[in-house]
């Protein structure tokens, strides 16, 4: 086995002179540093990259920390930061925590033993108090939800301006008895997409009435969307419209409007939010929001490496930008 040391012998250098060279620590000459690389080529020489780690006092690897890997919103964004961790050489340990906070808590005291050098931080919940500790200790990211005010970078798309957007398209349709299907959980993203729906319809003068707004289980379940659906939809006054905090409940209006005999887009406009991949597998086309689910995950990861790098950086809000799809789902209110 082809040693540091043995480099510097066949280069006539020191060990630390080299070891400077791989390490690209401090100043050594460009004709040094052309003899090493030579040297190391020569040699077939391969760094002990573990050994490297240890005296860095770094793992090279991340935690990324999501409620639901199979949800296809979230394995999007794993799949963004998989794929730049790997060109970056950090290996990424995937934490399913299903939203339990003791399981969160466990992955997070990686940090604490230094088994991995960051944390990515999917789906945290607004009113998480205990994450500040590891904030302001730790490089962690917060990955499309956040606490508010948390000393942590923010990495997501703006959800009040796409929920902003997307109602104002409704409207200009000429709908103005809008419902919406939120969630029932505590993640931010909720909040701003049900408080742009409300600011929106009030900006054009449409009061928002308290039974147009329901809500499905937090975990965005097909099952608890088309149960919500069936409350909005099964009576006399029902909306002419409906915003949908995710496409997965999108999908369980339509297939609830379909129970009920109501024809979509003629009857009833639909629209979700995030544009994952269901949302063309079959007839009306979802109109919604397109996450850039991929690029979140790689600029967590990019922001995450930076502040592992800078352990001062000031914490950033970063917005991604969102892009309203216009689909099959969303028609002109019927006259009759």
């Amino acid at each position: 086995m082809v040693t540091i040391a043995k480099v510097a012998e066949h280069c006539g250098l020191s060990v630390a002179t080299v070891s400077r060279v791989l390490n690209n620590n401090g100043p050594v000459k460009p004709a040094t540093c052309e003899k090493v690389r030579r040297a190391i080529e020569e040699l077939h020489y391969t760094p002990n990259q573990s050994a490297r780690n240890l005296r860095r006092n770094e793992s090279r690897i991340i935690l990324a920390l999501a409620p639901n890997f199979s949800n296809p919103y979230y394995s999007k964004i794993l799949a963004g930061i998989g794929d730049l961790s790997q060109s970056l050489g950090y290996s990424v340990l995937i934490c399913n925590t299903g939203s339990d906070e003791e399981t969160e808590r466990r992955f997070l005291e990686l940090l604490e033993s230094r088994r991995a050098d960051g944390a990515i931080f999917l789906g945290c919940r607004k009113d998480v108090d205990w994450l500040a500790r590891y904030a302001g200790q730790y490089p962690l990211v917060q990955c499309s939800e956040y606490v508010p005010g948390l000393a942590a970078p923010v990495v997501s798309v703006d959800n009040f301006a796409a929920a902003r957007e997307t109602v104002g398209h409704i409207l200009s349709l000429g709908h103005t008895r809008i419902g919406m299907i939120g969630a029932a959980n505590a993640l931010i993203s909720t909040e701003l997409r049900k408080n742009g729906w409300r600011e929106t319809l009030l900006a054009a003068g449409v009061e928002p009435r308290a039974e147009d707004y329901a809500e499905a289980d937090g975990d965005y379940t097909f099952a608890s969307g088309r149960l919500a659906a069936m409350r909005l939809l099964d009576r006399p006054d029902r909306p002419t419209a409906v915003f949908c905090v995710s496409d997965i409940i999108a999908l369980s209006v339509i297939a609830a409007a379909q129970e009920l005999g109501i024809r979509v887009p003629e009857e009833l406009t639909v629209t979700g939010f995030d544009d994952v991949d269901y949302t063309t597998m079959f007839h009306p086309y979802l109109t919604t929001v397109a996450q850039p689910c991929c690029e979140l995950g790689k600029r967590s990861l990019s922001v995450l490496l930076e502040h592992i790098e800078d352990p001062g950086k000031a914490p950033e809000q970063i917005h991604l930008p969102h892009t309203l799809t216009v689909r099959e789902s969303s028609a002109a209110p019927n006259p009759n």
